[in-house]
C-alpha cells in the first residue's frame, strides 16, 4: 500500500448474541445481505471460510452523482475468537479490513477498522476516504442490525 490514508474504525451495537453475528458477518458470502455496495459473491479458492480463502464480489459505489462498479478480491488472513481480518483489492486500493464483535449486554459490538492504500496519489481522495468509508461502514451496520432485529 503506497499511498495510505487516516484509518477507519467504527463501531455499532447489533441485538444478537457476539457468535451469531460473528458468524454471519465473517462469512463474505452473506456480504449483499448486508453490504449495500456488494451485490454478488463468488468464492474462488478454499472451501468456506478460513484463512486462505478467497472471494471475489462486484461492488457498486455512488458517489459525486457517478456509479463506480469494480469487482473486488478477498482474501481471509486471520481468524480468532470473534475477529476476522481480510486483505481487499480493487484497480484503485489496498485495504487491511480487521472485523470484531465483542458481547455489549445482551446484543453485540461489532467493530470494524480499514487501513487503506491508493494505488495512485490519492489527491482529495485522501480527506474524502474516511468520510465515505465511515458512511459506508454505518449503513452496513444499520443493515446488519436489521437483519438480526
Amino acid at each position: 500500500m503506497s499511498h495510505l490514508v487516516r484509518p477507519v474504525t467504527v463501531s455499532f451495537a447489533v441485538p444478537a448474541p457476539p457468535e451469531e453475528v460473528f458468524e454471519f458477518v465473517s462469512d463474505t458470502r452473506n456480504d449483499p445481505i448486508w453490504c449495500p455496495n456488494v451485490t454478488d459473491v463468488e468464492q474462488t479458492a478454499g472451501d468456506g471460510v478460513d484463512v486462505g480463502s478467497r472471494f471475489r464480489f462486484h461492488q457498486t459505489v455512488e458517489t459525486g452523482g457517478r456509479t463506480l462498479e469494480s469487482d473486488v478480491d478477498v482474501e481471509v488472513v486471520e481468524m480468532g475468537e470473534g475477529t476476522i481480518t481480510w486483505n481487499v483489492g480493487d484497480r484503485f486500493q489496498e485495504r487491511e479490513v480487521r472485523l470484531e464483535v465483542v458481547p455489549d449486554g445482551e446484543g453485540s459490538t461489532v467493530r470494524q477498522t480499514a487501513v487503506a492504500g491508493f494505488r495512485r496519489p490519492p489527491g482529495l481522495a485522501r480527506w474524502l476516504y474516511p468520510l465515505l468509508a465511515r458512511k459506508t461502514f454505518k449503513d452496513q451496520f444499520e443493515r446488519l442490525a436489521q437483519h438480526f432485529e
